[in-house]
């Protein structure tokens, strides 16, 4: 009975310790492998974390503001202060490796109104509980006039700035901060990829694959708890 009961718990555990690997991350991930490269997108509403819910908002879900015309699904947008936004991404769902990716934006920004980007192992090797010190050019992304929905590759007025970052194997882990962005700022799609003069298309994001997620292990702990009960 006690070999039994050690057993159970050892399974129990190591089902939660999976769970905390994959539940994080970002609700829907599409794949895909056009140009020279590999290439991951998710949708800007799927964020892991914010710092508040009073800065970064979603659009149409939390009525911050109507998504333009041609959105994909909602958008976030900053209804005004600072704050960011933290997402979770795993090369490996696309057959990426470590290296240089370029992160590329479906974004509307009418009046250069641009963020920062910290990117885990290439900005620094903890997640920062203060905003980093960044650097311009260096870390600002969408510095540029686009008041329609375009697929921004350069960080500062044609500048890669902080557009290209080494990306690890496996899971990593992004955060937009705050630089000046506001309620005219709408992000839709992101997409980071390893061909860093591939150029997106609607039609590309359209044609992506569903990434094949693990089995949600939060379903599996249920699962198997319950059948353990039954023994």
């Amino acid at each position: 009975m006690r070999k039994h009961v050690i057993l159970t718990l050892c399974l129990i555990l190591s089902l939660v310790f999976a769970t905390s690997m994959y539940v994080s991350a970002v609700e829907v991930t599409k794949v895909s492998a056009y140009g020279k490269g590999k290439q991951v997108w998710f949708e800007a509403e799927h964020f892991d974390e914010r710092d508040s819910e009073n800065v970064y908002k979603l659009g149409k879900e939390e009525g911050a503001k109507d998504p333009t015309d041609g959105a994909y699904g909602d958008i976030v947008t900053n209804v005004g202060g600072k704050g960011w936004l933290l997402y979770r991404f795993d090369i490996s769902l696309a057959d990426g490796k470590a290296g240089d990716w370029r992160f590329i934006g479906r974004v509307i920004n009418p009046n250069n109104q641009s963020d920062w980007l910290w990117v885990l192992g290439d900005d620094g090797d903890a997640i920062p509980k203060a905003e980093p010190a960044f650097v311009r050019p260096d870390d600002i992304i969408f510095e540029e006039n686009v008041p329609e929905w375009t697929w921004m590759r350069t960080g500062d007025f044609g500048k890669d700035a902080g557009t290209i970052n080494k990306l690890q194997d496996g899971e990593n882990v992004m955060m937009i901060w705050t630089r000046q962005s506001a309620l005219p700022v709408e992000y839709d799609v992101f997409c980071w990829s390893s061909d860093l003069e591939y150029e997106p298309t609607d039609e590309d994001y359209d044609n992506a694959e569903e990434a094949s997620l693990p089995v949600n292990p939060k379903g599996l702990l249920t699962t198997t708890w319950g059948s353990i009960k039954n023994r």
